[in-house]
C-alpha cells in the first residue's frame, strides 16, 4: 500500500481504518470477545489491545523526544526483535477490560493520533531527519502507516475471517 502524500489523505486512511476495525467488534458479543481464534491465537480484545500498545508508543516515541528525551525504542525493556513478547505484554496489560473498555480506550488513542497528526506540519509528516526517533531514512508519515493504518487493515482482515468461521 503506498504511503499517504499529504496530511488530508493520511488522516483520511487512519480514520477509515479505524472505523472499519472498529466497526467489526460491533456484532461481537461478551461471550465471544476474549475467544483465541483470531490468526495469531488472539482474541478480539487482544486485537484491540495490540492496536493500543502500538498508537501509544508511537505517541511515545514523538512526546519524550519533545521533552528532551531519547525514547526507548520500541519499548522499554524490549528490542526489535522481541515484538512477540511485546505483542504478549499488550495483551496481558488489557487482559482484565472488556471489548467494550478496551473499544473506549481505541477511540481515545485513535482521537489522541489525530490531534497529534493535526498539530504537525507537512514538513514534519513527509521528510526524514524530522525527529531522531524515526530515523534518517524514513519519514513520520512511515511509521504512523505501520504502526496505526496498516495493522488496523490487517487486523480487520483478520477478525472478518474469524467471524466467518464462528459464524458471527
Amino acid at each position: 500500500m503506498p504511503l499517504p502524500t499529504t496530511k488530508a489523505e493520511l488522516l483520511q486512511n487512519l480514520r477509515q481504518a479505524y472505523e472499519k476495525l472498529d466497526a467489526e467488534f460491533d456484532a461481537v458479543s461478551s461471550s465471544h470477545e476474549r475467544v483465541k481464534g483470531i490468526e495469531g491465537n488472539v482474541s478480539c480484545c487482544d486485537i484491540i489491545a495490540y492496536q493500543i500498545g502500538w498508537a501509544t508508543l508511537l505517541l511515545g516515541w514523538d512526546k519524550q523526544e519533545q521533552e528532551g528525551k531519547l525514547p526507548a525504542m520500541p519499548a522499554p525493556g524490549f528490542k526489535w526483535n522481541q515484538l512477540g513478547e511485546l505483542a504478549q505484554s499488550f495483551y496481558e496489560s488489557e487482559s482484565e477490560k472488556t471489548l467494550d473498555q478496551l473499544r473506549s480506550e481505541f477511540s481515545d488513542v485513535y482521537h489522541a493520533l489525530v490531534h497529534w497528526i493535526d498539530s504537525l506540519a507537512e514538513r514534519e509528516l513527509f521528510r526524514p531527519n524530522q525527529r531522531q526517533w524515526t530515523g534518517e531514512k524514513w519519514a513520520m508519515v512511515k511509521w504512523i502507516q505501520i504502526n496505526t493504518v496498516a495493522p488496523y487493515r490487517s487486523a480487520r482482515t483478520k477478525v472478518r475471517r474469524w467471524k466467518k468461521e464462528m459464524k458471527l
